[in-house]
């Protein structure tokens, strides 16, 4: 499968491998600052960008993006407070799931998939 790619404007400095989010100006992103400061758009690619400067953002497909902390094979991911990719809990937002394990400061493999994870039920 193919990455849809599309170019935006970055409205800070974004990292590679981060998880973006849109920004309050249209066709502007930003680095998430978790799973619910403002929605997951896409994932950086290998460049990242400089606050001004256009950057490609992947908004579907498979990628890469920077582990946060231990990932296991087929979690969905959210982005922590740096934009790293963190396994979602209960009722989070998550972008993509990985494709394989690894721990913080891993460069993983992962697919783009949107979703919400379902909120525990109590028994």
């Amino acid at each position: 499968m193919r990455q849809y790619i599309e170019s935006r404007r970055a409205a800070a400095d974004v990292e590679p491998y981060r998880i973006a989010a849109y920004d309050d100006t249209e066709g502007e992103f930003t680095q998430a600052a978790g799973p619910s400061a403002s929605p997951l758009m896409g994932i950086t690619g290998s460049l990242g960008a400089v606050a001004g400067t256009v950057c490609d953002v992947i908004r579907s497909g498979p990628t890469e993006l920077e582990y946060g902390g231990a990932v296991g094979f087929g979690d969905p991911l959210t982005a922590d407070i740096a934009g790293r990719a963190v396994v979602a809990q209960p009722g989070e937002a998550y972008i993509a799931r990985a494709d394989e394990a690894g721990d913080a400061g891993t460069i993983g493999r992962v697919f783009i998939e949107r979703g919400t994870v379902p909120a525990a039920v109590a028994p």
